[in-house]
């Protein structure tokens, strides 16, 4: 979400004169760290920098987890070249990862204002459904289809676009797109898609449609290297709001649209055995290999501290990539695991099934769990949330039986587990 930009020129004369000033700096002071001197140290002496220079080192310090100091540099980058669209929507980008998406939107739509930028133009978007506007959300949220990964992904079939056409006994063809997690969140508008009349075609995975799929309200389902001929519209699954014109008002309350397979569940059942004890199924991470979990992801050493500081209940990991190293030390402290039983979303569901509460950071497991109308308490971090948990607020209007639990601050995830600590002594089955 970031305009990349060349890094300083180590050989200019202004970053020759800046190093210099940053050696003498870190003579005269006791606090270097890693690299973090840099950040403050630059923006104390307030080098004279290229504006491309500037950017580079707040993203630099972005990196670093140092947001306040990024800011610092990209205000001057735009102070100093009121045209630079990097400089404004970088500074507006990192005002919505502090939590301040209204903050950040005249900065974004200066930025798009300048060259239309895309990448801005998606933050915006990203912005306004932070803060709840969700009627110019879902409209700017298009632009993802321009932006970086989704770039040049939207197919261009014959048949037109779904916008709000009638589709009564008309076939509409659903792609699925992004993250299981999103298309988890938004499978629950196929429900209003049928009772409007459509035909459904589901174009979708084959590991995420055993846990979507229903014959009753989707008639078909496709494979994504499935070729579809035969419908009347078409649309992008995260799409379908937008077209409903769905805001916070109006965004339907279901308690449970996702339900796990019959079989899957008696067989989970006579694996766990006679439930004597609380169950707390409980996932740390999403995809280990992004930017984003460094600060989704709660460290595996204070989700063990949580379970080693209540033994009385029956702990279940939830987390199907964690390492031998971990494994170890879960069993260790009396979890439960089951190494290579769970093959699908279809098997993970009919586990869930049988849980009292679901303990996750911001994954596909929380969506899932909330989707079957588990009681759900997800752990969020307080940097760089994603937009679709809001703000200030310890509920979900889209999944009603989920409990948000977030960072005070950056980093704190042990006020966190403090909390669930708390609440999972007051916690009744």
């Amino acid at each position: 979400m970031f305009s990349p930009l060349k890094k300083p020129n180590a050989g200019s004369s202004r970053y020759a004169g800046g190093k210099a000033c940053i050696k003498r700096l870190i003579a005269l002071t006791s606090i270097y760290s890693k690299g973090k001197i840099l950040c403050r140290s630059l923006v104390a002496v307030n080098i004279a920098m290229h504006t491309e220079e500037l950017i580079a080192h707040g993203n630099h310090c972005r990196e670093q987890n140092q947001p306040e100091q990024a800011l610092a540099y990209y205000a001057q980058a735009f102070t100093q070249d009121r045209h630079s669209a990097s400089a404004f929507n970088n500074y507006g980008n990192v005002l919505r990862e502090l939590g301040d998406p209204e903050g950040a939107i005249p900065f974004l739509q200066r930025s798009a204002q300048l060259d239309n930028n895309i990448t801005a133009q998606f933050n915006l978007a990203v912005a306004y459904l932070l803060m709840g506007d969700y009627q110019r959300g879902w409209k700017q949220y298009e632009s993802r289809w321009q932006y970086e990964h989704l770039a040049g992904l939207l197919p261009a079939y014959q048949q037109p676009r779904w916008t709000g056409q009638d589709v009564k006994d008309k076939t509409v063809l659903v792609l699925s797109e992004q993250g299981h997690g999103d298309n988890i969140q938004f499978s629950r508008f196929l429900l209003y898609l049928h009772n409007l009349g459509a035909k459904i075609i589901l174009k979708m995975d084959a590991n995420l449609a055993s846990l979507i799929y229903d014959p009753k309200i989707v008639s078909r389902w496709l494979a994504p290297d499935q070729e579809a001929t035969e419908f009347d519209y078409w649309t992008p699954i995260m799409s379908i709001p937008g077209i409903l014109n769905v805001t916070l008002d109006n965004l339907p309350s279901m308690v449970q649209y996702l339900r796990p397979n019959t079989d899957s569940v008696k067989a989970w059942q006579q694996r766990l055995g006679l439930k004597k004890k609380l169950r707390v199924g409980f996932c740390w991470s999403g995809r280990r290999d992004t930017w984003i979990n460094r600060h989704k992801a709660m460290p595996f050493e204070i989700m063990l501290d949580l379970i080693k500081r209540n033994p009385n209940y029956e702990w279940i990991n939830l987390q199907i990539d964690c390492s031998p190293e971990e494994e170890a030390k879960l069993v260790e402290a009396g979890v439960k695991v089951y190494p290579g039983t769970i093959q699908s979303w279809a098997d993970t569901a009919a586990l869930v099934h049988h849980l009292d509460v679901v303990l996750s950071v911001d994954t596909p497991i929380a969506h899932m769990s909330g989707a079957m109308g588990r009681p759900t308490w997800i752990m969020l971090s307080h940097y760089a949330l994603d937009w679709r948990w809001l703000l200030n607020r310890d509920d979900s209007p889209w999944y009603t039986t989920a409990r948000l639990f977030r960072q005070p601050t950056m980093g704190d995830w042990k006020s966190v587990t403090d909390k669930i600590h708390k609440y999972l002594s007051w916690y009744k089955i």
